[in-house]
């Protein structure tokens, strides 16, 4: 009885969700809330104006239904201007990118001279399609990796639908014996992730005992290459594809390199997955689907959060589809009809708390930028940063945390410290990061300037400037949570980029001849440099930009541990 109550319970909870998205779009909605129409608190209305004027052109272009569906502030659903380019000013106030700074001593091409130099991804001796040890793979070991790629890497970046590819995909590239079609690439792409997966879960004591593969070849260097391999060699008879598949292959292969910690090959796979898009939005049939509009805009906005911050860390050109933001909805996680369901059998993906997720992410993404555009391009004058724009940032980021539906909602002065399910380290934990990491960046302009003016600063800028470190620390000590899924962490570049360049900064304020200066950092010790030069050392041995910054690091913390 217990049993038929619990799965009356699931269904009647699926057929609500499924029946209609408003519960999930009026949750979404109070998210940001009305920012720009909401009173201000100063009671000076000319100043407010002047806030909104100065903010208003470096708003990122609004999604297409950013009024209905959550985690877009409400100042991206008015005015679309375009952000900002690169700017002219050969010396701007401050980089957002700890690489950009570091282009600047060491020339233009600094990280991705490096990066683009390094060896090519190992292949196979034999470049024979006709593997026979694909035949060998049993159906339960392309089940458990398969399981484990949802597990893992679609929580965060749902590329695929679930059902969809158990009940379609999967199917044609077993029926085929992994020829080549577009089914075997993605099924071998899965496999290949979920090999890393299977790592990550290992790694923090979620997975038993994994799943063998017959075929043994650089598997022990890099977990699953070799499904990779296999998947590279079909797609050359596609590479001319443009579908959402096409697209979705793009995307995966993508993650596979950025968790192999190469980002110029990763930008190369967005590059081609935002072709696609682009392709698909432009030429749009009239005998369009919803389910395909909405595993389109997955994909677009997918493409678009990627790039953004490759586009902002490395010197590597964005796409020319950013244009199509304003055009393109924001996905609702809508179910494919034409495949038939299993009674009220749910997959895990399908959890409206990685729907939300995913939104919210978004929403910090664009909140981010936006930061990026206002505060780091003004010219160092007397009143840089601008205070009033700081503070309106600050205030838009507590408005998306404090809105963020129910199952979302964190306290910031208790973040999350120990990870008790995959979820943990590959969702909310990462939630926790970027709260942080946009404290941390809205603030960074006026610790440079606390170096390059220490006398202009007042106690109420010493403050902020003590917050921004803290924010730092905060950081840190969440990213240890992601940390125990290592494996499974496409975002390890960038956390290494912001690890450098935080100490980077900490060390200059360490060693300032200003006692109020050098007190801005009294609460970083030998534990945050620590956990600094470990992440570093680890991301080293893949990467030969992060091998050049952490052995700059080692030099800057020597004294950073005098402190």
């Amino acid at each position: 009885m217990k049993a038929l109550l619990q799965r009356d319970k699931e269904a009647s909870s699926l057929d609500r969700n499924e029946a209609s998205l408003g519960m999930i779009v009026n949750i979404l909605r109070r998210i940001e809330g009305k920012i720009d129409d909401s009173k201000p608190n100063d009671s000076n209305p000319t100043e407010h104006r002047s806030i909104a004027a100065a903010l208003r052109p470096f708003n990122p272009r609004s999604p297409a239904n950013s009024s209905e569906v959550l985690g877009v502030p409400s100042f991206l659903r008015h005015e679309t201007i375009d952000s900002p380019a690169a700017p002219t000013d050969p010396n701007p106030a401050i980089s957002f990118s700890a690489h950009q700074l570091m282009c600047q001593m060491q020339g233009a091409t600094y990280s991705t001279r490096l990066e683009a130099s390094r060896p090519k991804l190992p292949h196979a001796a034999s470049v024979d399609i006709s593997s026979d040890w694909l035949s060998k793979l049993s159906i339960a070991t392309l089940k458990q990796l398969s399981d484990v790629y949802f597990t893992t890497f679609n929580l965060a970046n749902p590329v695929l639908d679930q059902k969809t590819y158990f009940q379609r995909t999967l199917g044609v590239a077993i029926d085929g014996n992994f020829g080549i079609c577009i089914e075997s690439c993605i099924v071998l792409v899965v496999m290949a992730l979920g090999s890393m997966g299977q790592k990550a879960l290992q790694e923090a004591g979620f997975a038993g005992t994994p799943a063998s593969s017959p075929y043994v070849g650089q598997d022990a260097d890099m977990p699953g290459l070799d499904f990779f391999n296999e998947a590279r060699k079909r797609f050359g008879f596609l590479m001319c594809e443009q579908d959402l598949q096409a697209c979705q292959f793009y995307l995966l292969s993508g993650l596979f390199y950025a968790e192999a910690l190469r980002p110029i090959d990763w930008w190369a796979m967005l590059s081609k997955a935002s072709a696609c898009s682009a392709y698909f939005w432009n030429n749009l049939s009239r005998d369009r689907d919803e389910w395909m509009l909405d595993m389109q805009s997955r994909l677009f906005w997918i493409t678009s959060m990627f790039e953004a911050v490759l586009s902002q860390e490395l010197n590597l050109p964005p796409s020319n589809s950013l244009h199509l933001e304003e055009h393109i909805a924001l996905p609702k996680f809508i179910s494919a009809q034409d495949i038939a369901s299993f009674g009220s059998f749910r997959y895990p993906g399908d959890d409206p708390f990685f729907h939300y997720h995913f939104l919210s992410q978004l929403a910090h993404r664009l909140i981010l930028t936006r930061a990026r555009n206002s505060l780091f391009h003004f010219n160092p004058t007397a009143d840089y940063p601008p205070e009033p724009v700081e503070d309106e940032l600050i205030r838009q980021l507590e408005q998306w945390r404090e809105r963020l539906p129910p199952m979302l909602q964190f306290d910031p002065k208790s973040p999350l410290t120990q990870a008790e399910s995959p979820s943990d380290a590959l969702v909310t934990a990462w939630l926790h990061a970027r709260y942080f990491v946009a404290r941390y960046h809205i603030g960074r302009p006026l610790l440079h300037r606390a170096l390059e003016r220490p006398a202009s600063l007042t106690e109420g800028h010493l403050r902020k400037c003590r917050d921004a470190i803290n924010a730092v620390l905060a950081w840190a000590s969440v990213i240890q949570v992601t940390d125990t899924m290592r494996s499974c962490n496409p975002l390890k570049f960038f956390v290494c980029s912001q690890i450098f360049g935080q100490i980077c900064v900490i060390y200059a304020l360490s060693v300032s001849p200003y006692p109020y200066i050098r007190d801005i950092v009294s609460d970083v010790n030998k534990k945050w440099t620590t956990f600094a030069l470990n992440y570093l050392e680890a991301g080293a041995f893949s990467s030969p930009a992060i091998e050049q910054d952490f052995k700059i690091a080692k030099i800057l913390c020597e004294d950073i541990g005098k402190i």
